[in-house]
């Protein structure tokens, strides 16, 4: 196990430890993010906010000074002192529909002359490539046909012209189609590539409510439910035997093949032989009602756990083609647990 995650956190490494990964980081106000921030990369320092044209040791000495800055500002930011000393501030950044890179913007970039800056450098850079994937599609709509020799400038300010455009048309499509009380629109299938009838989802859900989890039945007394019972019942093996037989089916074959069902489990208190039958009911039997009430008598019987049952319930799931419960015999595939 420890090879497999050292060769996970190997792979991702690079990625994980990246300078902007450690800078933003440390530099969200996330309370959450802020108690378990460590400082220990100054690299995007030099690389974002050191003027370049600086050589030698002056290059050295504003690199210095703007690190101490930025230890004294990442100080007063950590403590929320100084210029972070404002309840409001802190109440927003909590929020967590809050950028982290609007909130620098708004609250340190104009009062911090190292921290705010990296923070908005930082924190604002795009994760993934979806933007970039969409912003290409757009300079391909610019630079085709007869304006494919189209300068990357002039490019630049129409692609941006026409990406407002195409936001602006959107949101008013949107608003409007809100406004009428519809969501959404016959192309919006044909994009995602589903049928305009949902005709996906429909056979999705139909085989769902068809996939039944299989009930195995072993068609014989267990050894664990051959057990001595005591006078005072057992109520573990009642459950055991309410998991097995509760819900199963029958045909009572003495009385033209009526369907039974297995409703629980009783004890009969016997000397010597104490014993659970199954409480099996009928069409008719009301659950709001007690076992012992004068409306139900008509409606179940109970039956002893032996042969004859389990003849009873082979006949039935014999003919039962699209039923989930599988029958075993003694002796087949399917061994009890107990017995394995």
């Amino acid at each position: 196990m420890t090879d497999v995650v050292m060769r996970f956190w190997l792979k991702r490494r690079p990625k994980l430890i990246h300078d902007y990964a450690l800078a933003g980081y440390i530099l969200s106000p996330n309370s959450t993010i802020m108690s378990h921030a460590i400082d220990k990369n100054k690299r995007l320092i030099t690389k974002l906010i050191l003027n370049p044209t600086l050589v030698g040791s002056e290059r050295n000495n504003e690199r210095a000074k703007l690190i101490d800055t930025f230890m004294e500002e990442y100080g007063d930011f950590t403590n929320k002192r100084g210029m972070f000393a404002r309840d409001n501030i802190w109440i927003m950044a909590k929020d967590e529909h809050t950028k982290a890179y609007r909130w620098h913007y708004k609250y340190s970039l104009t009062t911090t002359k190292v921290l705010g800056k990296l923070a908005c450098l930082v924190l604002s850079k795009i994760l993934g490539i979806g933007t970039a994937e969409r912003n290409w599609k757009q300079v391909k709509a610019i630079k085709s046909g007869q304006r494919i020799n189209t300068g990357m400038d002039k490019t630049k300010k129409q692609v941006l012209i026409y990406a407002q455009y195409q936001r602006t048309r959107a949101q008013a499509r949107m608003t409007k189609l809100a406004a009428a009380g519809k969501l959404w629109e016959d192309d919006d299938f044909a994009s995602m590539k589903m049928d305009p009838f949902c005709k996906e989802i429909k056979e999705s859900l139909e085989a769902e409510q068809m996939e039944k989890a299989v009930r195995i039945l072993r068609l014989w007394q267990e050894r664990w439910e051959l057990e001595t019972i005591g006078p005072n019942s057992n109520l573990i093996m009642e459950a055991r035997l309410t998991t097995k037989y509760k819900g199963l089916k029958f045909f009572d074959i003495n009385e033209n093949n009526r369907v039974m069902t297995v409703h629980k489990m009783i004890f009969q208190k016997k000397h010597g032989n104490n014993l659970y039958h199954v409480f099996a009911t009928m069409d008719g039997f009301n659950d709001l009602l007690t076992d012992d009430d004068a409306a139900n008598d008509l409606y179940w019987q109970p039956w002893e756990v032996n042969e004859d049952l389990f003849d009873c319930m082979r006949v039935y799931y014999k003919e039962q083609v699209d039923s989930n419960v599988k029958c075993y015999e003694l002796g087949g595939d399917c061994q009890s647990d107990d017995e394995q």
